[in-house]
């Protein structure tokens, strides 16, 4: 996803509600002759034009969404599903060619390392799977944004060009206000879907969020220890002989 391809969108978007706006107000000018026609168009017209400027001002960052989800993949998910795989067979080394207390102890922060790396490594791809998810609902939002206003523009150009004579212009202004009432509800359907699917990934990401306290996994809301006490007596630190021998 390119930085300019959402820039183009929004532009396209800003573009085409301007020009729906030009041409509601070529159908305000076309019923002068009928006030209250001409009072319901403008007042349409302004409905949707809060609307739609509204979401313009905020329209959200999908590239920074799909960016972050990138870095949650690439620098902590793949790293620590690699070393989690190397865990798995430091475990299988230190089986073969140690032994005594000092290797128990050992092998005793293995696991808890490997489910910790493990566990981190299937919450980064999922962040990750649910960042890129968002991004990809506010880029979806905002192309379905500029096809109803694209759409708009075409019905309120045919509107113009029934005001452009009283026989028609009470039918031209109901056909405009009628094009942009669909609009506004049509605009408001996706904005309710968009709030629905960033809600969903809002909730997602707590319990991911969740599963980072795990104190299972994660006791008193740390990463495991990778050393124990009675790794010291691997050594001859404590004045008697070492109590660790290699597998023979």
């Amino acid at each position: 996803m390119a930085p300019n391809d959402f820039g183009q969108l929004l532009r396209d978007a800003a573009q085409r509600l301007g020009v729906a706006a030009g041409r509601a107000e070529l159908v305000v000018a076309g019923c002068r002759r009928w006030p209250r026609l001409a009072g319901d168009v403008e007042r349409a017209a302004a409905d949707a034009a809060e609307l739609l400027r509204g979401l313009l001002e905020r329209p959200g960052d999908p590239v920074a969404l799909w960016r972050a989800g990138d870095r949650w993949r690439v620098a902590v998910a793949a790293p620590t599903g690699d070393r989690a795989a190397t865990f798995t067979a430091d475990f299988v080394h230190a089986d073969d060619h140690w032994r005594g207390p000092a290797a128990e102890a050992y092998r005793a922060t293995l696991p808890p390392q490997h489910e910790a790396l493990r566990e981190t490594h299937e919450i980064a791809g999922a962040a990750a799977g649910s960042l890129h998810e968002s991004a990809t609902a506010l880029v979806a939002f905002w192309a379905a944004v500029g096809t109803a206003l694209a759409g708009l523009s075409a019905q309120l150009a045919a509107a113009v060009a029934a005001t452009a004579t009283p026989l028609t212009a009470p039918a031209g202004a109901a056909m405009a206000v009628a094009a942009l009432s669909e609009a506004i509800a049509v605009v408001d359907g996706l904005t309710r879907a968009l709030s629905a699917a960033l809600e969903h990934a809002r909730h997602t990401q707590q319990a991911l969020l969740d599963r980072l306290s795990d104190p299972a996994v994660f006791p008193g809301g740390r990463w495991p220890v990778s050393a124990a006490s009675t790794l010291s007596d691997a050594s001859l630190s404590d004045g008697d002989a070492s109590d660790w021998s290699l597998a023979r």
